[in-house]
């Protein structure tokens, strides 16, 4: 069965057409959404151990690194759908999304196992499997499921349900006009924005922890995803309509260190930068595709990109395992160097994930298939 319907052939232009631009200012993108959350987690865990005040004024400027998640479901539809296949099958699609998350999810998990049991802490395989399976995020209320092991693998729960669904949703969408693609784009953002609001009442109804509601449950978070999609079925056919890389730009950083602090506390996770991250990635994506100045796509940033994905996955765990060296050694070192230490091991150990696990996973994996030009963004 195919994945998405081709859509009729352009007329010829001097120009490739949209979908075949790398998207590098995107993958550079990626880089600071993943520093912006391990700062977060660094800054939050540091805070939570009675530290100095300068740990706490780190954790005011990255209060909103939560929110990086969002940026990330964005993307993710926006690339799954501007890389879509008109002749690619269901079974392909799923493949090669394993291929490229899975890999590293289970030895970044097999690692975190090994620091736990360094570190003393008792291990529960039923939460173990609901981690090996990408199933912690279903659970309700239950904190210790969630973000237990590798606890940023309660994003990649979400993300398994994006897959699923692709094939189907990208049908649906590309079936609109443009003018039903941008009422997806608005409608989409109005639901995240209003969220906190139209969700309390689910909430005491259910007796349901609001995180669960509007953070971890993967339905909740596909509304993101599908934003995703709809902006880059928009930008690809050039009918998108929004402000530049340096507008957008702005605005998220605008928006991460400002209205996220004078909000309750449910509207950082997504409702207060949603719009933003929006135009950033649409933005991003426009200026590639014609060739206009982008911050982000020097090497350098495109490499940090590529990598992204694996700093995620290893930051968390090196946070604990520092802390721990640290206090079993009885070391006290300053705030800029703490965290100088914890972003050098990550990174390093970002890099042996990705170069060594990551890449040939998805060579391991797909190499029965005829290779394609990927899209790294």
């Amino acid at each position: 069965m195919s994945l998405i319907t081709p859509t009729p052939t352009a007329k010829p232009s001097g120009k490739p057409p949209a979908s075949r631009v790398r998207l590098d200012s995107l993958t550079g993108l990626r880089w600071y959404a993943a520093l912006f959350v391990a700062c977060f987690h660094f800054a939050y865990e540091e805070a939570s151990s009675g530290t100095s005040l300068h740990v706490f004024r780190l954790k005011e400027i990255v209060y909103a690194g939560p929110s990086a998640v969002s940026f990330f479901f964005i993307l993710s539809g926006f690339v799954l759908a501007w890389s879509a296949r008109p002749r690619d099958t269901v079974t392909g699609f799923w493949r090669r999304r394993f291929a490229r998350i899975y890999p590293s999810h289970l030895v970044t998990f097999c690692v975190a196992v090994v620091t736990m049991i360094w570190m003393g802490k008792a291990l529960d395989l039923r939460i173990a499997l609901a981690n090996l399976t990408l199933t912690q995020s279903w659970i309700p209320d239950r904190k210790n499921w969630w973000f237990n092991y590798n606890g940023v693998s309660w994003s990649l729960s979400c993300e398994f349900l994006f897959y699923l669904s692709f094939p189907l949703v990208i049908k649906l969408v590309r079936r609109l006009s443009d003018r039903g693609l941008w009422a997806t784009v608005v409608v989409g953002n109005l639901l995240v924005v209003l969220a906190p609001l139209y969700m309390k009442s689910v909430e005491r109804a259910f007796d349901l922890d609001p995180k669960f509601l509007l953070y971890v449950f993967p339905p909740m978070r596909l509304v993101e995803f599908v934003i995703g999609i709809a902006v880059a079925l928009l930008v690809k056919k050039g009918s998108w309509r929004g402000p530049g890389l340096t507008t957008g730009v702005a605005l998220a950083v605008l928006a991460a260190l400002g209205p996220t602090h004078l909000m309750p506390f449910d509207f950082h996770w997504a409702a207060v930068t949603v719009v933003p991250y929006t135009l950033t990635i649409a933005a991003a994506a426009r200026a590639d595709v014609r060739g206009e100045p982008s911050p982000f796509r020097n090497r350098i940033n495109v490499y940090l990109g590529e990598v992204s994905f694996a700093f995620y996955l290893v930051h968390e765990i090196v946070i604990f395992s520092v802390d721990h060296f640290l206090d079993t050694h009885h070391l006290k070192i300053p705030l800029v160097l703490h965290l100088g230490l914890f972003l050098a091991v990550s990174f390093v150990g970002a890099v042996l994930v990705h170069e060594y696990v990551e890449k040939p996973g998805v060579k391991l994996l797909t190499r029965s298939r005829k290779k394609s030009r990927p899209i790294t963004a």
